[in-house]
C-alpha cells in the first residue's frame, strides 16, 4: 500500500512539475515574442543599464554620443534601460506627437519615482484623471493672457529696474545670477506677493539652489549626498510655505488687516480642498517650472545673440521704432512692445528650438500600443526626446545653427510648429509658457534699450540634463547713451 501511495504521490508531483515547466515555458515564450517586438536596443548593466550614458553631460544644440550611437545602430525609436526602467527612447516626430496628443488618455506621466519625491506628489505633473484636470484648471485661469498683459509685465518691469539699479556697479555681470534673480523674484511676487529685496526671498533662494541640485543626480538618499540634501531642502521651502499659508489665514480672518491678494496662493487656498500638501507641492512645481527653465532660457538667448550681432541689430532697430511711435506712452511701453513686435519672437522660437530647456519627457504606456511594428507593453516607459526633434535635419535645415531668419512667414511657422515642442504638448502642455516668453522679452527688451554686451571670456552652454554654464556666463556690458 505504501508503494502504491508513494507512486501516486510521484505521478502528483510530476504532473504539477510539467504543468508548471508548460506555464513557465509559455511565458518564456511569450515573453520573447513581446521582447522581439520591443524596439531594438542594449538593456546594459544590472539596474543600472546606461543610465549614466544617457544623462552624459554634451552641448544642448547637439544629441550627444548616447543618442548618436543609439540611432545610428538602432534607429529613431530603441530600447534601453535608464534610472532601473526598461524604456522606450524616441527620437520619431510622429511617435512624440502620438504621445503628447494622447497623454491621459493612453499615456500618464512616467517620471522616476525619485522626481516625483522632490517635486511633489500632488503637483501637477503627478496627478491625472479628475484632480489634474482641477488644478491644470487653477493655474491656467492664474495665468490668463489678460493677467499676463498686465499685472504680470508691470511686475516684471518692476523686478527688472530693481536689478539695472545694481549693473552699474561693474561693467561684468553673471548673466546666469541675474537671470535667475529675475525669474526667481517674479516668480515671488506672482505665487507669495512677496517683493524684490525681501530677506525671505533670499533664504529661499539659497535652499531652492540646493534643491535643484539634486533634480537630475543618481537618487542616493543618502547623508551628504546632492538628492539627500535637496530632500532636506524641500522640507524647509515647504516650510516657509506653510508659514505663508498660516500668515494669510490669519490675515484674512481680521477685518482689519484682511488685504485681498491675486497671487497663486490666494487663488490655491480659495480652489483647492485637498489641504497644504497640493499647495504646497503646486508651488514649488510652479518655481521649477517657471523659474528654473525661464533663467536658462534668458542665457542661452544672450549667448545666442552674441555669436549673431544681425539678430541684436534687427531686434533693437524694433524696439526703437515702437519707442519713437509710443513715446507719449512710455508707462505703456512694454505692453506695447510685447503686443506689437513679432521678430523677437522668432528669435525666442529658435532659442528654445536649438537651446533645447526641456530636453525630454518620460511617459508610462498605460495599455499595450503598437506603432510602425513595434509593440510597447503596458506599464513601459516612454521617453519622448523632444531635442532630437529640433535637431533633425530633416525638419529643421540646417539645425545646429542659431537662425531666427527659419520662423519668418506664416506658412514656415505653421509648417516647423508641428515639430517645434520646447513646452511639451497636447494635454499636458506647460500650462506657463506664455509666461516664460513674456519673462524673455522684458529681460531683452531692457537689455536691448539700455546695453550693449559681449561675452567677457568664452563660455559655452552643457547639458547635465539641464541646461548650465560652467563659468556662468559673464557678460561684459557698456551703457547705450539714450538720444
Amino acid at each position: 500500500m505504501f508503494s502504491m501511495l508513494s507512486l501516486a504521490l510521484v505521478l502528483i508531483i510530476f504532473v504539477v512539475l510539467v504543468s508548471v515547466l508548460v506555464v513557465v515555458l509559455k511565458n518564456n515564450e511569450k515573453s520573447k515574442d513581446e521582447a522581439n517586438k520591443l524596439p531594438p536596443g542594449y538593456i546594459g548593466l544590472p539596474f543600472i543599464g546606461e543610465t549614466f550614458a544617457f544623462l552624459k553631460p554634451h552641448s544642448p544644440t547637439i544629441l550627444g554620443e548616447f543618442m548618436d550611437h543609439h540611432m545610428a545602430r538602432f534607429g529613431k525609436i530603441f530600447t534601453a534601460k535608464v534610472l532601473g526602467t526598461k524604456t522606450v527612447i524616441s527620437a520619431d516626430v510622429e511617435l512624440n506627437r502620438f504621445v503628447l496628443k494622447n497623454d491621459k488618455k493612453i499615456f500618464e506621466e512616467g517620471w522616476p519615482s525619485s522626481f516625483a519625491t522632490l517635486i511633489g506628489k500632488k503637483s501637477i505633473s503627478m496627478l491625472a484623471g479628475d484632480d489634474h484636470k482641477r488644478l491644470r484648471s487653477i493655474i491656467f485661469n492664474f495665468l490668463n493672457g489678460d493677467r499676463l498683459r498686465t499685472a504680470f509685465l508691470d511686475d516684471a518691469e518692476q523686478v527688472i529696474s530693481f536689478l539695472l539699479s545694481s549693473w552699474n556697479d561693474g561693467p561684468v555681470i553673471s548673466a546666469k545670477d541675474e537671470a535667475m534673480k529675475f525669474s526667481f523674484y517674479i516668480m515671488m511676487k506672482e505665487m507669495l506677493d512677496v517683493d524684490p529685496g525681501e530677506p525671505e526671498i533670499e533664504k529661499l533662494m539659497r535652499e531652492y539652489n540646493d534643491f535643484i541640485k539634486g533634480v537630475a543626480v543618481f537618487p542616493l538618499n543618502i547623508p551628504g549626498t546632492s538628492y539627500w540634501k535637496a530632500l532636506k531642502s524641500r522640507e524647509k521651502i515647504l516650510g516657509i510655505f506653510r508659514r505663508k499659508v498660516e500668515e494669510r489665514k490669519r490675515i484674512n480672518g481680521d477685518e482689519n488687516l484682511r488685504k485681498e491678494r491675486d497671487d497663486l496662493l490666494n487663488w490655491l487656498m480659495k480652489n483647492t480642498t485637498n489641504g497644504f500638501e497640493e499647495i504646497g507641492d503646486t508651488l514649488l512645481h510652479t518655481l521649477f517650472g517657471g523659474h528654473d527653465t525661464t533663467s536658462r532660457a534668458i542665457c542661452l538667448l544672450l549667448y545666442f545673440l552674441d555669436g549673431c550681432p544681425k539678430a541684436i541689430q534687427q531686434l533693437r532697430a524694433e524696439h526703437l521704432q515702437v519707442i519713437k511711435i509710443k513715446e507719449d506712452r512710455e508707462n505703456k511701453l512694454i505692453m506695447i512692445t510685447y503686443t506689437c513686435i513679432h521678430y523677437w519672437q522668432k528669435v525666442i522660437n529658435e532659442t528654445l528650438r536649438l537651446g533645447n530647456i526641456a530636453g525630454f519627457l518620460h511617459k508610462k504606456a498605460r495599455r499595450e500600443i503598437e506603432f510602425k511594428g513595434y509593440v510597447i507593453p503596458q506599464g513601459c516607459t516612454v521617453i519622448t526626446h523632444l531635442s532630437a526633434v529640433h535637431l533633425d535635419p530633416n525638419l529643421f535645415e540646417n539645425p545646429n545653427h542659431f537662425d531666427p531668419w527659419r520662423w519668418m512667414g506664416l506658412i514656415s511657422d505653421v509648417n516647423k510648429m508641428k515639430n517645434f515642442m520646447p513646452f511639451g504638448g497636447g494635454p499636458r502642455q506647460c500650462p506657463g509658457a506664455e509666461l516664460a516668453r513674456m519673462e524673455m522679452m522684458v529681460f531683452l527688451h531692457h537689455l536691448l534699450l539700455n546695453y550693449s554686451w559681449e561675452l567677457a571670456e568664452p563660455d559655452h552652454p552643457i547639458t547635465l540634463p539641464f541646461v548650465e554654464f560652467p563659468k556662468g556666463l559673464p557678460v561684459k556690458i557698456k551703457p547705450v547713451p539714450h538720444k
